[in-house]
């Protein structure tokens, strides 16, 4: 690993920080952090989860607790990544933190986040029972510093099942040129030409920089650490969205936009048949979608000319991580190898609603054969396979990802072609990619 530029991200950032942060109390069991009751070692696990989003967690450790007589996690929730940011940067740490993953690459950089490579390999940790995909979010420069303790994913297609029906559409589309031909059949126009009906938008609800290049098996950085945004297949990705806005107007489709509601509300265009298909994430109208419901739900489409990126899809998991100043490191991975078990990720996906992360709970008849999750038995299956992706993580992530969205949003509007957009990003962000090589 980079030894002599670790700290020097965020520097600045943690010296505010500190400055301005209020007096902290004691994460740990005890003001020596020493064992707390009964002898056990009582340590902190902090997470940004709120209200009903904290509960499955919070079972979770409940459970732990009961299961041995060792250590006894206390859990605190509501912790934003400021407040997370302010006590891994100052001298009262939790010991484990439950956070986005694209917080571990800037935060370990900073020398804030420990690796997990000593603990993996003492204790011959099988890292290879965790989806691939999740895990390649937990590295910075090919080394674990988290784990995944769920994951999201954006591969499906959700469509409209009566407007569907009213234009004739018997099943959904299997590849990006049908997606293409259907979202034209779908689209209606009022007699001043006006859109009243869009087939698919392909930014909606927001530019994605990132799944559109999955789809069409495209990357941002090469093993010699060269970025590769301006690549033909990102320039592809991004050259497939705007033959949307040159078929039906930019102008026209930013006024539909404007006035057809937002994402899950009232108005919400996928089930007002105002917009007829839309990226599906597993987490996106559970109520609304399967046998009898309104939303349909359909593999994602591929390029026609490249069927052997079938199932490709978005992956954005949930990490956890031990702080490098928490006081009970031990006990902290302890209480993570305990998170990744089979059952307790069972649990977990049945009281969250997310995907487990370790592969062989995706056949465990606990979930694929379990009525509460009915909704998740087709993302269960397609967890599985190999074309699933997600954006590197890195010291410079969040930079590199404004970067691509700014871009890319120049080229959707005309201003740019894709090949200039992407050429700008790779401009613009090597230099600082080069300046964290190894």
């Amino acid at each position: 690993m980079k030894k002599n530029y670790r700290k020097r991200l965020f520097h600045a950032t943690l010296l505010l920080v500190l400055a301005f942060s209020v007096v902290l109390c004691a994460c740990s069991g005890s003001k020596e952090g020493g064992p707390g009751k009964g002898g056990k070692v009582e340590i902190q696990l902090w997470s940004s989860a709120t209200g009903d989003g904290a509960k499955p967690i919070e079972a979770a450790i409940a459970k732990f607790n009961e299961s041995q007589d060792d250590i006894v996690v206390k859990t605190l929730s509501n912790q934003d990544h400021q407040k997370q940011l302010t006590a891994i940067s100052g001298g009262n740490a939790p010991d484990i933190i439950i956070t986005q993953w694209n917080n571990i690459g800037p935060w370990s950089e900073a020398g804030a986040v420990k690796s997990l490579e000593e603990f993996i390999k003492r204790d011959g940790y099988d890292t290879g029972q965790i989806i691939p995909a999740a895990l390649e979010r937990m590295k910075v420069d090919d080394e674990i510093y988290g784990l995944p303790i769920s994951m999201s994913m954006a591969n499906k297609l959700f469509y409209n099942k009566e407007v569907f029906e009213e234009a004739g559409l018997t099943s959904p589309p299997e590849t990006l040129e049908e997606l293409f031909e259907y979202s034209k059949r779908l689209t209606k126009k009022d007699d001043k030409g006006n859109i009243t009906q869009m087939g698919f938008i392909p930014d909606y609800p927001w530019i994605d920089n990132v799944f559109w290049p999955i789809i069409f098996n495209g990357s941002w950085v090469d093993e010699s650490g060269k970025l590769t945004a301006n690549q033909e297949a990102n320039v592809n990705a991004i050259d497939y969205q705007m033959s949307y806005y040159k078929e039906f107007g930019q102008e026209s489709i930013d006024k539909f936009k404007s006035g057809m509601g937002g994402l899950q509300t009232p108005q919400d265009p996928i089930l007002t048949g105002k917009l007829a298909m839309i990226i599906g994430w597993e987490n996106w109208y559970v109520d609304d979608r399967g046998e009898g419901k309104d939303v349909g739900v359909a593999p994602f489409p591929y390029p026609a000319a490249n069927p052997e990126l079938k199932g490709s899809g978005m992956v954005s998991p949930i990490a956890m991580f031990i702080p490098s100043k928490a006081k009970h490191q031990e006990e902290a991975w302890k209480v993570l190898q305990y998170l990744l078990s089979e059952d307790v990720q069972i649990q977990y996906s049945i009281d969250f609603g997310s995907i487990p992360v370790l592969t062989k709970a995706l056949d465990n008849p606990k979930l694929t054969q379990n009525e509460e999750t009915k909704v998740l038995w087709e993302y269960y299956e397609s967890a599985k396979s190999p074309n699933l992706k997600g954006f590197p993580n890195s010291i410079y992530i969040n930079e590199y990802l404004q970067t691509l969205n700014e871009e890319t949003e120049k080229a959707l509007k005309g201003q740019l072609t894709a090949q200039e957009a992407m050429d700008n990003v790779v401009n613009k962000m090597q230099p600082i990619a080069d300046k964290y090589k190894k």
